[in-house]
């Protein structure tokens, strides 16, 4: 099998952005993905498809759904979408906040985080998750591009840009399609298998 292109509603849709989820989990093969952020599916999806194609592994998909008040999904819209593309043997969908999480230290070998983020947002998580990053747990996060950072919302609610960042936090931008796909790895155990 391979990658097949996602017709779901997503900002990562236009640049194809999926494609890079999908091929940098074939490259990572991580068993358990933490995804925070989910909207329609579209990113679940596209790592869930990699998942199925290296034959295991498993998402816990958590967004806040209906309770979050701007854009969002609904957990049978994602149920279906998931259904629609052959991959929901491979995610639980979760209602979930993803700073409720953090204070929780579970163990993940990937996590993706695509929830509004900004400065602040992805230094908490590179900070409270330094441990896990220190033993080869990789995150994902939407952003890390400079012209994500100057989105309306972003200037108008005056919140930390990510690309300022980039060095201190030592993240990689994988795809600099807009809004960008940004990779923040400690080692490269996975890229010697």
């Amino acid at each position: 099998m391979s990658y097949k292109f996602i017709n779901i509603q997503s900002s990562y849709k236009e640049n194809n952005l999926g494609k890079t989820l999908y091929e940098t989990v074939l490259k990572i093969k991580p068993k358990k993905i933490m995804e925070f952020g989910v909207l329609h599916g579209y990113s679940t999806i596209a790592m869930a498809q990699a998942l199925r194609d290296l034959g295991g592994g498993h998402i816990f998909a958590y967004d806040l759904f209906e309770d979050y008040p701007y854009n969002h999904g609904t957990v049978k819209e994602v149920a279906r979408n998931l259904k629609k593309y052959g991959v929901e043997d491979f995610v639980s969908i979760k209602r979930g906040n993803f700073f409720n999480w953090l204070g929780k230290w579970e163990k993940f070998d990937l996590l993706h985080i695509d929830i509004s983020n900004d400065g602040e947002i992805i230094t908490q998580a590179v900070k409270k998750l330094s441990k896990f990053l220190d033993l080869g747990s990789v995150i994902l996060f939407e952003g890390g591009i400079k012209a994500r950072d100057r989105i309306d919302w972003m200037t108008k609610y005056k919140k930390p840009p990510m690309y300022p960042l980039k060095q201190k936090l030592g993240y990689e931008i994988l795809n600099e399609g807009f809004p960008g796909l940004s990779i923040i790895k400690r080692t490269l155990q996975y890229a010697k298998k």
